[in-house]
């Protein structure tokens, strides 16, 4: 190591680095190759100096390490990498697990062997982030078919409600439907999340519905008619009890997906371009307006917005579709845009521009149980720099 990097990492490690100083310090980590990084100078360095550093302060590195690993070990595919040309991927790579290193946000343990030795924590200290925002939380409201509502939360205990001819519990954060079609009128509820809240359903039939962030779904208390219809709105994954004779719908404006019995997420948020349907289990049949496409497992329906055009992917990513209901961000080459949409609903936080809205390209896997200001450190190793002042996150030109 250097000794101007020395001298950098001093002040940085112990939060009294100036933003020039601390804009040097990213560029010399940048600059490192992985042969540098992995050197013996490096780790004879951090024993020497790690006692003269209050290497806890502003983070726990073990907790933050076991948030951002949460769901157990991850594939070749779920580390940090930040591209903007071909040629560069593989030395950015090294300099985003090499500033990871230092800051505890645990990439670098993505490019460990199991079994190798953690090296240590240092302080955050990045003065556009005036606060940090926690992670989503699981929570959800019920709204009633008299237009009542209920707050639900993680524990969801002691709901005991009726519904038409359905008994409506909660149990462990999920509200649970149980009942028969023996009724003279149908009572519809609503699950709502808002942003920052994900929430679980089990259906009359039996069906799973896991709501993500800013999503919601509308349902009848009992299915009682030949078909199982549903609404829903912004994302939800789905896990479909079987009934060959009553067809699961499941609809969105004038597009709607059959089923059978099988497994799919839906994503059809108002903010983005199209409404995409991905398949991990089964087979059904999307339609837009009068269009429709039959799907097999592997496949993701992109449904246009504008008019009944539907496109397939026929080697769509499942693990990146629904890592979100794993608990996790990931992307393959999904522009910025894309992922601070879903960075915005999950923290609850407004996101603006300053100046055009960059191209960059993300590779990398996260857990979404880190802070905000965690998530933004990562991310800045794209040399994308953001100011974080209460809920308003600005993402700055360069």
């Amino acid at each position: 190591m250097s000794q101007r990097l020395q001298i950098l990492f001093n002040k940085y490690a112990g939060g009294q680095a100036s933003p020039e100083e601390l804009h040097e310090f990213w560029q010399l980590v940048a600059a490192m190759d992985k042969d540098e990084l992995l050197s013996a100078d490096m780790k004879a360095w951090w024993d020497k100096h790690e006692g003269s550093y209050d290497l806890s302060a502003g983070v726990d590195g073990a907790k933050t390490l076991k948030r951002i690993l949460a769901g157990g070990s991850r594939q070749e595919t779920d580390y940090i990498s930040i591209h903007h040309r071909p040629g560069r991927r593989i030395r950015q790579m090294w300099a985003a697990a090499a500033a990871c290193l230092l800051i505890a946000l645990g990439a670098w343990f993505y490019f460990q062997r199991p079994g190798k030795e953690l090296l240590p924590v240092a302080k955050i200290a990045n003065p556009a982030y005036h606060n940090d925002v926690l992670p989503g939380v699981q929570g959800a409201t019920l709204t009633l078919a008299d237009g009542s509502v209920v707050q639900l939360d993680s524990a969801g205990s002691g709901l005991h409600l009726v519904q038409g001819n359905a008994q409506v519990s909660a149990a462990n954060g999920t509200v649970v439907y149980s009942g028969d079609g023996a009724t003279t009128q149908t009572a519809y509820n609503t699950l709502t999340t808002r942003k920052g809240q994900q929430y679980p359903l089990r259906l009359s039939d039996g069906s799973l519905v896991i709501l993500d962030a800013g999503s919601s779904i509308t349902y009848p208390a009992v299915f009682q008619d030949k078909n199982r219809v549903v609404k829903v709105e912004g994302q939800a994954w789905f896990e479909i009890a079987r009934d060959t004779a009553r067809p699961f719908i499941v609809q969105h404006s004038n597009k709607q997906v059959q089923v059978y019995g099988t497994h799919f997420n839906v994503k059809a948020y108002d903010d983005e371009p199209d409404m995409r349907v991905t398949l991990a289990e089964g087979s059904i049949k999307v339609t837009n307006g009068s269009a429709s496409q039959m799907l097999v497992p592997g496949q993701q329906a992109i449904l246009s917005k504008s008019g009944d055009g539907i496109s397939v992917d026929a080697r769509a990513d499942i693990e990146e579709t629904i890592a979100w209901k794993n608990g996790l961000f990931e992307y393959k080459s999904k522009d910025l845009t894309y992922v601070m949409r879903d960075v915005a609903r999950w923290y609850d936080i407004e996101i603006v521009y300053d100046g055009p809205k960059p191209a960059d390209t993300f590779t990398g896997g996260i857990s979404r149980a880190v802070t905000l200001t965690e998530l933004l450190t990562i991310l800045e190793m794209s040399r994308i720099h953001f100011k974080l002042d209460g809920r308003k996150l600005t993402v700055l030109s360069r």
